[in-house]
């Protein structure tokens, strides 16, 4: 018997750390979108980041072929005063495979955060984030029961 195993996500909030802190903190030109709707900043103009509040959030996602392979995708969008991702910034940035990207984007309206903070209010943040997934094999003799070691949908990607 062989089963097919999704390993679980991995993400982070702001993906362009320390590196982002080099750069001017001012929007780019490419954020005008994100601008539109009124006020916005990058992670490092704000005084506290958007944190995830469900970082481990799940992502609906059908692997498209059986075998060991990593996917990833890099995400941006708008969170918004309430710590809630407006749809209508979501944008892929990367995608190893369109089929994972597509499944990252349809997944953020789920997600939920602690707003940024600005001069102790609440604003709107663009925020990076990265998510992978990895598949993997697992072949179970018939009657063996399930394979010893923690489930599979714990393990950490290897990505």
């Amino acid at each position: 018997m062989v089963m097919l195993v999704a390993l679980g996500g991995s993400g982070c909030a702001s993906a362009g750390g320390a590196a982002a802190h080099h750069e001017s903190c001012g929007l780019r030109a490419s954020d005008s979108t994100f601008a539109a709707a009124g006020p916005v900043y990058r992670d490092c103009g704000v005084d506290k980041k958007a944190e995830p509040i469900n970082p481990s959030a799940r992502i609906d996602f059908r692997a498209p072929q059986v075998g060991n392979y990593c996917y990833s995708a890099d995400v941006e969008f708008v969170v918004n005063q309430a710590g809630i991702p407006e749809s209508k910034t979501v944008r892929i940035v990367h995608a190893s495979e369109q089929v994972f990207g597509q499944a990252v984007l349809d997944a953020v309206s789920g997600w939920r955060y602690r707003p940024a903070i600005k001069d102790g209010r609440p604003v709107r943040q663009i925020v990076e984030e990265r998510r992978a997934a990895q598949t993997a094999v697992v072949v179970v003799r018939s009657g063996s029961g399930p394979p010893a070691g923690p489930p599979p949908s714990t393990l950490p990607p290897r990505c």
